[in-house]
């Protein structure tokens, strides 16, 4: 990548303080410590933290140039660095955006924008693992889906990539707005509207509408691919007067997916119906949410041509993410499911179902840890989690954090035996506990929230084997 001052300027409409005008960047960075020889360093802002403090670091090291906000023109030294470029803007966060969006608007490559409460990033990498048996594809790094990550995503745009699928994820009213202008997608899929985020936003309804930022600002010429499985997200692609393709499980739609199988081996295999055919496909994946990851990728290739045969072998060789329903075996037959990379009340149930059914004649324990970001529902939630592992006939629970006895009281009160729940004050007290309870055959699940940091858990287990 290559970007040459006037287009940065263009884009960006900064001023240029100092610097040769001829000169080209060899790439753009926000973070001091690994900006590379010829690059262009954005001095970020944000709630803890503010590039403008590092912004002579990154001169020191060998960026090329530096772009600061105007109200920061005096807290960054550039007068010893004549050889480098300094730019200003009014807001360097907004800058990046602008210029990414002027890069993609460059090379006018087809975009695929998902954005979800659930499954956005298996679903995101089962898309562009369909679609790169025909095309390059550029796509969103792990899970780097915010205003930081989505344009460096973009400015990673060459002439090579025929596709691009981009990840839009949430943390504050407008951000999925504002990544739908930076994008200007061609195809836009929401996975489903769940409780996520309700610190910020504050009711489902609110996360509806910020989601649905995504379908309104839509190319009308595009294409929206519709859950139909999920009446939120029905609803709000009913204003859109483009391509729309559907699929589900439960409700009639154009790529369906039903007969689905559990394997205890670690798969889910499901009879794909389209186009008035039908194919099993065997995911290399546990849980039947990951059905819908599937179909939506389906969707998403036939929409670019590729063949079901084709996206067929894609899928059933897809790599499985770390911590996403990740098997791992341990002695005597003991399983488990590490699932802790994040949880929300949604994502909780479906991975609670997906234990009582594999669990099979073993018993099945629960390891779970609070849910974040939950705001005025937060109490609410866990008490529905208790009352989840209750109704699911799980053979045991270990809870741990501040929520950790609230789960555990509404799991009782719905009929969980009191000698067969456990609080743990830390990860070594749930790992002592598990110890001590888990018997051959057992299958355990581990989940929580990002922040409760619950592989800890797993790795506690792991390492008393050895």
């Amino acid at each position: 990548m290559t970007l040459s001052l006037e287009e940065i300027l263009r884009a960006t409409g900064g001023t240029l303080l100092q610097g040769d005008p001829n000169v080209h960047f060899k790439g753009i960075s926000t973070d001091s410590r690994t900006v590379g020889e010829g690059e262009l360093f954005f001095a970020l802002k944000g709630v803890h933290f503010d590039g403008h403090r590092f912004a002579q670091e990154a001169l020191e090291k060998k960026a090329a140039g530096v772009v600061i906000e105007e109200e920061r023109k005096g807290d960054v030294r550039w007068n010893g660095y004549r050889s480098k470029v300094v730019i200003l803007v009014k807001d360097t966060l907004r800058a990046l955006g602008d210029l990414a969006r002027e890069r993609r608007r460059r090379f006018g490559t087809p975009l695929v924008a998902l954005t979800g409460s659930n499954g956005k990033t298996t679903t995101k990498e089962m898309i562009a693992a369909c679609l790169e048996t025909l095309f390059p594809v550029l796509k969103t790094k792990g899970n780097f889906n915010n205003l930081i990550g989505l344009p460096l995503t973009l400015l990673r745009l060459s002439e090579r990539e025929r596709v691009v699928v981009v990840e839009m994820g949430m943390n504050t009213p407008g951000e999925i707005r504002r990544l739908t202008e930076i994008a200007e997608p061609d195809v836009g899929l929401i996975t489903n509207i769940e409780r996520v985020h309700l610190e910020g936003l504050g009711s489902i309804e609110r996360v509806k509408e910020e989601k649905g930022a995504l379908f309104r600002l839509m190319k009308q010429d595009g294409a929206v691919l519709v859950n139909q499985d999920d009446p939120r997200v029905v609803d709000l692609a009913k204003d859109f007067s483009g391509q729309k393709i559907t699929y589900g499980i439960l409700n009639p739609a154009d790529v369906r997916g039903g007969e689905i199988r559990l394997e205890r081996a670690g798969r889910t295999s499901f009879l794909l119906s389209f186009g008035g055919e039908q194919t099993r496909i065997d995911l290399p994946l546990l849980g039947r949410h990951f059905v819908y990851n599937a179909l939506a990728a389906v969707a998403t290739a036939t929409l670019f041509g590729v063949e079901i045969k084709v996206v067929k072998e894609a899928l059933e060789g897809f790599q499985p993410f770390p911590m996403r329903m990740e098997i791992c075996p341990l002695s005597d037959g003991k399983v488990v499911l590490n699932d802790a990379y994040n949880a929300n009340p949604k994502s909780m149930e479906l991975a609670l179902a997906t234990l009582a059914e594999v669990k099979g004649e073993g018993r099945g324990i629960a390891v779970l840890g609070d849910m974040f970001e939950l705001g005025a529902y937060s109490e609410e939630a866990h008490r529905e989690l208790g009352r989840t592992v209750a109704s699911l006939s799980i053979d045991g629970l270990v809870a741990i954090g501040k929520e950790a006895r609230r789960v555990v009281d509404s799991a009782i009160r719905h009929g969980l035996e009191p000698d067969r729940v456990w609080v743990a004050e830390s990860h070594g007290e749930a790992v002592s506990i598990l110890q001590e309870i888990l018997r051959k055959g057992d299958w355990v699940l581990v989940k929580g929230s990002r922040g409760m940091e619950m592989e800890k858990i797993v790795i506690g287990l792991k390492e008393a084997e050895v």
